[in-house]
């Protein structure tokens, strides 16, 4: 399990490199420090085999390459790659033991630890920090790949109602001095009596910060299903559906936004419970 927390530890923490707005040369510099970083302290520490922190390295190069951290949901990479690395992980959490024995400095740091931090396994730490890591960043691109579907229908929809009210509306369309008259607000004379606007509807603004209350709400959950508060957990669920649903209601009968809802929702919360399982099945090996 060691080498799932390393991965995830590794993947984790390029993603968040790569949301720091560094320049490409940059952050392929601070990327690979951390990496060597990582790759020493899992080799003296904790006794990897340095070909298997190749290995690691190798898995998260290729995550690199096929995912992207930007926040618009059109460019997001495809599923697969989260779905190997969790894999990994998962596969990780049975054959963990069977690769390595732990030894190293930070053996003997936790053999020496207060009761407080000697009584959690030393590998159910390491996977812990590693989960978290990959909560922060990384599962907001797993999510925008499960969402990209949703979005690339929603806009061929879109696209489909215009070319078929484009096609409905046979009228010549007008010159732009027509158009310019047309769209000017009427004169108004001495003996004409002004009317008061009309107030337009107000649109409800689509709602912002996912970026930040995914790894919030996900972070959270982990925390609460660990200290075996479910009940607050199915209300933290139904709070966030309580939150959107203005924005729900005033997509009318498309429903697109319920879906984009539910699908990123569901995805951020198996993504949650999931490492929060991982936490839990490496404390009681």
């Amino acid at each position: 399990m060691i080498l799932g927390a390393l991965l995830l530890l590794v993947v984790g923490s390029a993603d968040l490199v790569r949301v720091a707005r560094l320049g490409r040369a940059a952050a392929t510099v601070v990327v690979l420090v951390l990496w060597g970083a990582l790759a020493a302290v899992a080799v003296t520490g904790l006794g990897v085999p340095w070909w298997w922190a190749v290995v690691v390295a190798g898995f998260a190069a290729v995550w690199l390459a096929t995912t992207s951290a930007k926040a618009d949901v059109r460019r997001a990479s495809g599923i697969l790659p989260g779905i190997g690395v969790l894999v990994v992980v998962a596969v990780s959490l049975v054959s963990g033991p069977l690769l390595f024995e732990a030894r190293g400095f930070l053996v003997d740091w936790h053999a020496s630890a207060p009761p407080a931090v000697g009584a959690v396994p030393l590998e159910t730490l390491v996977f812990a920090l590693g989960a978290l890591v990959f909560l922060i960043e990384s599962s907001n691109i797993i999510v925008r790949a499960a969402l990209r579907p949703a979005v690339e229908e929603s806009d061929a929809a879109d696209a489909a109602l215009a070319v078929a009210a484009a096609e409905a509306d046979g009228a010549p369309r007008q010159s732009a001095a027509s158009e310019r008259e047309a769209s000017a607000p009427p004169r108004r004379h001495w003996w004409s009596r002004p009317t008061a606007p009309v107030a337009a509807p107000v649109p409800i603004p689509d709602l912002k910060g996912g970026r930040l209350i995914g790894p919030l709400e996900r972070l959270l959950i982990v925390a609460l299903t660990l200290a075996g508060a479910l009940p607050i957990v199915a209300g933290v669920f139904a709070a966030k559906g309580i939150v959107r649903f203005p924005e729900i209601s005033a997509d009318g009968a498309r429903g697109s936004k319920a879906e984009y809802f539910l699908v990123g929702s569901l995805v951020s919360w198996s993504l949650a419970l999931a490492l929060a399982g991982g936490i839990w099945i490496s404390a009681q090996s």
